[in-house]
């Protein structure tokens, strides 16, 4: 091995002396800036010693430094380990000295720039031994460099960054610069000149604005595009350009909804100022009830015709509820109504209800209710109207009505009674003369008895006539009660049993369990079922089977009676006048077409609903619905009918 120089000892005399001035630990090195940290690195890039601060600056703790736990290569973002490898061979080969800036991730996680320099000290043979110096934070100052370094790209960053279209126009016209939204909106028409690429003009657009940006003021403008079909509000500002000129900054925001709302507003307050104008002509009241603090359904809104109505004024009104308006024996009634509303139940239908005026008469009125909202809060909103004429005009007219009918009904009931009377009064003479003859002949006695039969059927056929047509021109009180429908309609069905089985008529019954009660009179509800009942019987003469169920839809909360005949049916030209007084499809002499208008006038009585289906020779298929009971209300001195409906 060859023996080293004098001026190779010398060199290796001072770096080893400088590596035992350096022997001190960490904690005993001071500096004056806080900013700087001390710090030596061996050959594979673990500290021997540092500064404190730089635990904080990397989140490691001190025994993960010194005990070689992590490397500083190892803290160097990916992408800069090899720039910072790099630094080290340059300072080898060249100079010496150690200067890198790179990126660290924290033991947290955390990005930051530093900046490290520092002599590298060697063997005699170039072999690293470590590297010693200072380092120090400079992510604020890294961070805001990379932010100065181009405006224009600040610029084109925070302009793509927003929905708004962004643009720049030189001072003669031309596009420089459009954002991601605006390209994305009409395309890129960077270069051209903004009258051709946005309007498809060959000269300057009259509405344009640049003599007013030339003159550094701003302009305000909408466009409607055609192609588009969109409409934009433009912004433009001056902007001096890099050649000096001023030019113009767009920022292009779309205004089309916006616009269409402002319409719809408008239309809308139209459309309610003419509302309440055409309620107030027409009587229609109007109002808004609410809660407000400690009273409840506190009238906040009515209009001119609800004032008229109850002869309050509109201050009066506002400052009472709505069960001030009705009889004191139905405020808990309507009050029960508005608390279902304002938890969400549905009342879709509109209901009689009497108010009371100023002066204390009362009044009849239909309510149409609905949930809404006023001043952001639940609210009930509602339409009514004075029907006292209405249902006093509606009485006289059923009275006229049923006086006009007299003359067909006096036509129709002499040509069905006269032949059962005549009858009669053959079978009478018949009976007569052999009673008369002396001695009496008992070989007649069979004879006798057979018209002494006929006598009786024919005689309740005109009882049965009568008392149809007492039904139908009579309007007797109903007592309600609440009772069970199975029970009535198998009442009913035992009493038409006999005849069923006389006609070979099997009748098959489904009932549902647990269906609720309604209000009704059983009597009339017996007298319509009876009314259907017969009606297919006489439908099916050489027998067949009659269907009867009940059910409760808990969906629609109604109880739904289906009654099925596998009958001649009914053409389909004739179903929506089967319920019409004197209308039948019976055989001259079988029927004065009654049964079915009368079951259909106690059915609506009871606020029921009935439908028909059928065809010929495929049957008819009835179906009857009834609200389940949910008060003791009476038909015959009420003040409160549900759907509105009168004594029908």
């Amino acid at each position: 091995m060859e023996r080293p120089s004098y001026t190779d000892l010398q060199r290796q005399v001072k770096e080893l002396q400088k590596i035992v001035n350096m022997k001190v630990y960490p904690q005993e090195i001071q500096f004056e800036t806080r900013d700087l940290l001390y710090f030596r690195l061996d050959g594979d890039w673990h500290f021997e010693l540092f500064h404190k601060r730089v635990c904080e600056l990397t989140g490691y703790a001190r025994e993960d430094l010194l005990n070689r736990a992590i490397s500083w290569l190892d803290m160097v973002h990916p992408d800069d380990r090899q720039m910072v490898m790099d630094a080290r061979e340059k300072g080898l080969q060249n100079e010496s000295y150690y200067l890198a800036e790179c990126r660290i991730i924290t033991k947290q996680g955390e990005l930051k720039w530093v900046k490290m320099r520092g002599p590298i000290f060697s063997q005699h043979d170039g072999r690293l031994l470590f590297i010693q110096g200072i380092l120090n934070d400079i992510t604020t100052q890294k961070n805001m460099e990379m932010a100065l370094e181009s405006e224009h790209e600040i610029f084109i960053w925070v302009a793509n960054c927003l929905e708004d279209g962004i643009y720049i126009v030189s001072h003669n016209y031309r596009i420089l610069f459009m954002n991601d939204a605006l390209i994305r909106l009409i395309g890129d028409h960077t270069g051209e000149v903004c009258y051709k690429a946005l309007f498809g003009r060959d000269s300057v657009c009259p509405w344009s604005v640049m003599d007013t940006i030339r003159k550094e003021k701003c302009g305000f403008q909408e466009y409607h595009l055609p192609n588009l079909g969109r409409t934009y509000q433009v912004r433009s500002f001056p902007l001096k350009t890099r050649d000096g000129s001023i030019g113009k900054l767009g920022q292009l925001k779309d205004i089309t909804e916006t616009k269409k709302l402002r319409y719809e507003v408008a239309e809308f307050t139209e459309r309610h100022q003419a509302i309440v104008q055409a309620a107030n002509v027409a009587d229609l009241g109007i109002f808004i009830i609410q809660n407000q603090g400690q009273t409840e359904a506190k009238f906040r809104y009515a209009n001119e015709a609800l004032c008229r109505m109850t002869g309050y004024t509109e201050q009066e009104l506002l400052n009472k509820t709505i069960a001030d308006l009705v009889p004191q024996h139905h405020a808990a009634e309507i009050l029960k109504r508005y608390r279902d509303r304002q938890r969400g139940e549905s009342i879709t239908h509109a209901y009689e209800l009497k108010l009371v005026k100023k002066d204390r008469t009362t009044i009849s009125a239909l309510f149409s209710v609905a949930l809404s909202s006023h001043e952001g809060r639940v609210a009930t909103i509602g339409f009514v109207r004075d029907i006292t004429e209405i249902k006093r005009l509606q009485k006289s007219l059923e009275i006229s009505q049923r006086l006009a009918s007299i003359g067909k009904l006096a036509a129709e009931v002499a040509h069905e009674i006269n032949n059962p009377l005549t009858s009669v009064l053959t079978f009478a003479k018949l009976v007569n003369r052999i009673l008369q003859r002396e001695p009496f002949p008992e070989n007649r006695l069979a004879d006798l008895r057979n018209f002494v039969n006929l006598l009786n059927s024919e005689a309740s056929r005109c009882s049965e006539i009568a008392r149809n047509l007492l039904d139908f021109s009579r309007q007797s009180e109903i007592v309600f009660s609440q009772t069970d429908v199975v029970t009535i309609l198998t009442r009913t069905l035992d009493i038409i049993k006999h005849r069923t089985q006389l006609n070979k008529i099997a009748v098959v019954t489904s009932y549902e369990p647990e269906i609720p009660p309604i209000l009704c009179d059983s009597k009339r509800l017996q007298q319509a079922f009876m009314n259907i009942f017969w009606n297919a019987i006489e439908a099916m003469p050489e027998g067949g089977r009659l269907s009867v169920s009940a059910a409760y839809d808990r969906d629609r909360d109604v109880i739904k009676i289906d009654i099925e005949d596998t009958g001649v049916g009914i053409p389909e030209e004739h179903l929506e006048e089967i319920f019409e007084p004197f209308f039948t499809t019976k055989a001259e002499g079988k029927g004065v077409g009654l049964g079915l208008s009368v079951a259909y006038g106690i059915i609506r009585r009871h606020q029921g609903q009935i439908q028909a289906e059928s065809a010929l020779h495929r049957g008819t298929h009835f179906t009857i619905t009834f609200q389940p009971s949910k008060g003791n209300w009476t038909d015959h001195n009420q003040d409160l009918q549900p759907n509105g409906c009168s004594h029908a």
